[in-house]
């Protein structure tokens, strides 16, 4: 049995996609990045990372981005009280996932620099070790995608508001994998944060 098969049979993941990128200005996630949407790269990432089901978490723009994913194997599941904060996202996330899932890793849209060997790094360190909570450092910095084991999936579902998973790690500090490539702490939030990611792609 080969490595990609044991971690598409244990680690699911949950792409969050359901907020209105109000700094932004415009929906982030529909923005065009090497010839497809945002939402497209991280669903295509995930799916080749081996992570089974893929879970993309809608809400403000749902009907774009299904349009946007079409033709992709993921699940959508829509948050129609995305309004209430990111907490929503995640229990909605959660909810949708089978009871054979051992672990779920939580993928952002806008941080298109998460690859596929960072996924797998991650999936096969929660397969070989079990740690609550798994997250990517760059030195010191705390980075995305953060593995949960199931023993935390009761907790994530129990966030209220806006409170995203991070609000939970000081009770819960995540086992830290380090990681070279710092570009994983990249994300987009402005228009600025978007051009530079152009720039530094055309490089």
């Amino acid at each position: 049995m080969n490595s990609h098969n044991r971690i598409s049979r244990s680690v699911a993941g949950i792409i969050l996609a359901a907020g209105a990128a109000s700094r932004m200005g415009q929906p982030k996630l529909l923005l065009p990045w090497k010839g497809e949407a945002l939402i497209c790269h991280a669903a295509r990432t995930a799916l080749q990372s081996g992570l089974d089901p893929v879970v993309v978490v809608t809400g403000a723009g749902a009907a774009d981005i299904q349009n946007a994913l079409a033709g992709l194997d993921v699940t959508l599941v829509h948050n129609s009280a995305w309004q209430n904060g990111q907490s929503a996202s995640v229990r909605a996330g959660i909810l949708a996932l089978p009871a054979s899932v051992e672990a779920v890793l939580f993928l952002l849209g806008d941080q298109p620099f998460v690859s596929p060997d960072l996924i797998q790094s991650l999936a096969q360190k929660f397969l070989e070790t079990h740690p609550s909570i798994l997250a990517p450092f760059v030195g010191d910095k705390r980075a995305n995608p953060v593995l949960f084991s199931r023993e935390m999936f009761e907790v994530l579902c129990q966030l209220q508001g806006d409170a995203g998973a991070r609000s939970i790690f000081k009770q819960y500090p995540p086992e830290p994998m380090q990681w070279a490539d710092e570009r994983i702490l990249f994300d987009i939030d402005t228009p600025e944060d978007y051009q530079r990611l152009l720039a530094i792609s055309s490089q």
